[in-house]
């Protein structure tokens, strides 16, 4: 099994990226914050491999991650019966770690099937089977209002703004009030 890969970034998709290790050339699936962050970088990249035998369709995947900890939390999501790679692919480019582990703490699935698409069985699943597994994610010192993540996420999706995307302004957005995290995320966004 192939634990990690080394080069560089030969041509980067939607959703992948041809990482050159020398003379051969893998197809690496990655979220797109990932795949935004790689293109900037000139240097030989390190990712962290998850890699999947798909028997149905005949395909061997690749997935990567810059952090190990992420590697971590993908193979977590998938003992989630339900969930396979491209699901926790999904969730991970749409949830961030920290409201993960308080909606799974919080037993929160209204969240989990805002903002990941999951359905409402598999986030009772996913809350279930993750309850005492998601203590090592570390979490900020204040609360996180996951009522108010899942208005904000809800207010920038009607405004036709991708997952991901929404997921890097909230992260960056900063506000008392949703309003104000709202408009905050709204000029975030309006840079890019």
């Amino acid at each position: 099994m192939i634990s990690f890969l080394q080069g560089t970034i030969e041509y980067r998709g939607d959703k992948y990226a041809i990482l050159n290790t020398g003379a051969i050339g893998y197809k690496v699936i990655m979220v797109p914050k990932l795949l935004n962050s790689l293109s900037k970088i000139k240097d030989p990249v390190k990712l962290y491999i998850h890699s999947q035998m798909n028997m149905r369709e005949g395909t061997f995947d690749l997935y990567g991650f810059d952090k190990k900890e992420d590697l971590d939390l993908f193979h977590l999501l998938t003992t989630v019966s339900g969930i396979g790679p491209k699901g926790a692919q999904n969730i991970l480019s749409v949830v961030e770690p920290t409201h993960l582990k308080a909606a799974v703490v919080n037993e929160d699935s209204d969240y989990l099937r805002k903002v990941s698409g999951l359905g409402a069985k598999t986030a009772q699943r996913l809350i279930l089977e993750l309850k005492n597994k998601v203590d090592h994610i570390e979490t900020p010192g204040s609360a996180l209002d996951l009522g108010q993540e899942g208005q904000a996420t809800e207010a920038l999706l009607s405004l036709g703004y991708s997952p991901s995307e929404i997921k890097e302004a909230l992260k960056e957005a900063k506000g008392p009030t949703l309003q104000d995290r709202v408009r905050e995320a709204l000029k975030l966004l309006g840079r890019k």
